[in-house]
């Protein structure tokens, strides 16, 4: 997949504030260098509990954690959805139409000619309702009101092997992230409240065996997998 410094826009769709480094960081490093301009939208970047580490992140750090890993990668812009703090860990009870038009004004926006949202393979239920919403926000038709993107990209996530077919992902694109793993580990590590340690898979060591793994699928030392929803060729 090449990269061309075209001056291109990107729009990452995260469920929440630390996905879009798991799951796309080394891409979003490299359409940054090669002058893309790209800008996130979260679904949601509030503090919680954590079922891992047993502590308690709140809202205004992990807003400054997101700011900190957009800062390392370069993104432009940075959205978190209005209600999102009231849906945390439960945007499955949230009316599709309303994450749909979400997205839909961020694409209106911006006008990407490259989305990148989370694949529906996912245990996670504020995963795979966004994914569905970013399949309706994002469906083919002439460019008009919302504008039609050529491309569109899943990245998978850190229990891609756990829950059986439902949860399968199952990439077709390969990026090779070597010449920026190191920038996508500093923005990992701004997720300070995130990190586990390893050998959990949302780990520094973990993330780092992952890129490796798919780098041995792509002939790689480091690579990004994502499954390709669409891509037009002009």
């Amino acid at each position: 997949m090449q990269l061309n410094g075209h001056g291109g826009k990107a729009l990452v769709i995260a469920p929440h504030a630390d996905d879009e480094v798991l799951g796309a960081g080394g891409l979003i490093a490299l359409l940054v260098e090669r002058g893309w301009r790209v800008e996130v939208s979260f679904a949601t970047a509030s503090g919680y509990e954590s079922a891992q580490r047993c502590e308690r992140s709140d809202t205004r750090t992990r807003v400054a954690e997101m700011e900190a890993a957009a800062r390392v990668l370069g993104v432009a812009f940075t959205e978190v959805w209005p209600d999102g703090d009231a849906y945390h860990l439960k945007i499955d009870t949230v009316p599709s139409a309303h994450l749909i038009q979400f997205i839909e004004r961020s694409v209106q926006r911006l006008r990407p000619d490259m989305v990148i949202m989370p694949c529906r393979g996912h245990y996670h239920q504020d995963h795979r309702a966004l994914a569905q919403a970013c399949v309706a926000a994002l469906r083919p038709a002439p460019s008009a009101r919302c504008p039609l993107v050529p491309t569109v990209l899943a990245y998978g996530h850190t229990g891609f092997a756990w829950g059986g077919r439902e949860c399968s992902f199952e990439p077709t694109i390969f990026v090779d992230v070597t010449s920026v793993m190191q920038k996508k580990m500093c923005a990992l590590k701004c997720y300070a409240t995130q990190l586990c340690d390893p050998p959990h898979p949302r780990s520094v060591d973990g993330m780092t065996s992952f890129a490796a793994t798919w780098g041995a699928c792509a002939g790689v030392r480091y690579a990004e997998p994502f499954e390709c929803m669409r891509s037009v060729i002009f």
